[in-house]
């Protein structure tokens, strides 16, 4: 079963059941359970039971932690851990690849001030920061059944949806429902789409896709098509790729960019667009026109994965323990899920947010942490594929 259905049923099953956050669970998982021996004790088994109050007696007597997000929103989350368990925490706003210079200075040095990291660069994380002991993936052992298995190693925070949209105002629907159209000369000029030059994100998925998500690709294919794929490509992926690129797609720098050129008012042949769910709430803030592609096919959009780490040089490892565990459950989540962002624990239910995402779990393209080598290593070949075929 590939990482979409793994986690469209965890999905279904959380939404159903509304499984409980506090579950005891003794399953093995990466990690281990809780760490309340000495500070640089490495953490113990996951045989063990998960005993939260020990682990917050330890966190007690720890020092201050410090946590770097590519988002301002982990500021509100560290004051939300501190006012919880009294233990001084700091969110900085830093973005990947600062992160990841940031973390491999401070261990070079020796000198930790992040104790935790939110990286959305999950290969690099896996080939360049874990593999240098930098910093260590721990999944909480009372969360781990919770969490599909290909997002536990590294530990997935979140997933950052991002949905084929288009401009409500100027159609009563969405004008493509496969992203095989999106390649065709009707759509040729028409599709707003992050320029994957200089975006690893945009590189990685296609990896993803190549790994993960070829039977949906060849599928949608033959019913765009009618006929079976046939290609002189590596895969189904990078035929949509290329062909993506060959049909003068309007390149963006952000999301940002993206909602405008395709949600702005008052245009009377507006191109689609794929852009984060958050900037669905330019409906309101700005009088954007979007709305999502439902019933895209094969998928709707895609979840983007973003992990959280701590460094293996923190002076307070506990605390830092603690801060994965709390930025794992609703509460200590909630701010970053509000516009969109899927928690990695399924037993989280989806809130209201203005691109409907609960309503598309099941419809999203997620990655899985077993492509993360592949990943890595195949950027250079999916940007010259890209720069090859691009007019």
């Amino acid at each position: 079963m590939d990482t979409f259905a793994r986690t469209r049923n965890r999905r279904h099953l959380a939404t159903v059941a509304g499984l409980a956050l506090g579950a005891l669970l003794l399953g093995g998982c990466a990690g281990g359970a809780a760490t309340v021996g000495p500070a640089q004790q490495a953490p113990s088994s996951a045989t063990e039971p998960f005993d939260l109050e020990a682990l917050v007696a330890a966190a007690a007597a720890e020092g201050p932690i410090t946590i770097y997000d590519s988002t301002s929103k982990i500021e509100s989350m560290a004051e939300a851990f501190s006012a919880k368990y009294g233990i001084k925490a700091t969110g900085v706003k830093v973005d990947a690849a600062e992160a990841i210079e940031k973390v491999t200075r401070e261990a070079q040095a020796k000198n930790v001030v992040g104790d935790v990291v939110a990286i959305s660069d999950l290969p690099a994380l896996k080939n360049q920061l874990l593999p240098n002991n930098f910093v260590r993936s721990w999944v909480p052992a009372d969360i781990a059944d919770n969490i599909d298995a290909g997002m536990r190693d590294p530990l997935v925070l979140i997933t950052d949806p991002s949905f084929w949209t288009y401009n409500t105002e100027s159609y009563s629907s969405c004008p493509a429902d496969n992203m095989w159209a999106l390649t065709t000369p009707e759509f040729s000029g028409k599709v707003a789409y992050q320029d994957p030059v200089g975006d690893n994100g945009a590189l990685d998925w296609y990896s993803q896709l190549a790994a993960f998500g070829e039977d949906g690709l060849q599928a949608a294919y033959q019913e765009q098509f009618g006929e079976k794929l046939v290609t002189t490509q590596d895969s189904a992926a990078a035929e949509w790729v290329a062909r993506m690129a060959k049909n003068n797609p309007i390149l963006s720098k952000s999301s940002e960019e993206a909602s405008e050129a395709v949600g702005a008012p008052g245009q009377t042949d507006p191109p689609m667009g794929l852009m984060s769910s958050a900037k669905l709430r330019n409906i309101e803030e700005k009088g954007y026109a979007l709305g999502v592609c439902e019933g895209m096919k094969p998928w709707v959009g895609k979840a983007a994965p973003k992990a959280i780490a701590i460094a293996t040089g923190s002076k307070s490892p506990h605390a830092a323990e603690l801060f994965v565990h709390f930025a794992m459950t609703a509460e200590g989540i909630e701010p970053q899920i509000n516009d969109g962002k899927i928690s990695a624990n399924s037993a989280i239910l989806q809130p209201e947010d203005p691109a409907h995402v609960a309503d598309h779990l099941e419809q999203l393209f997620y990655f899985d942490n077993a492509g993360l080598d592949s990943d890595w290593a195949n950027r250079e070949s999916w940007l010259d594929l890209w720069r090859t075929s691009h007019g």
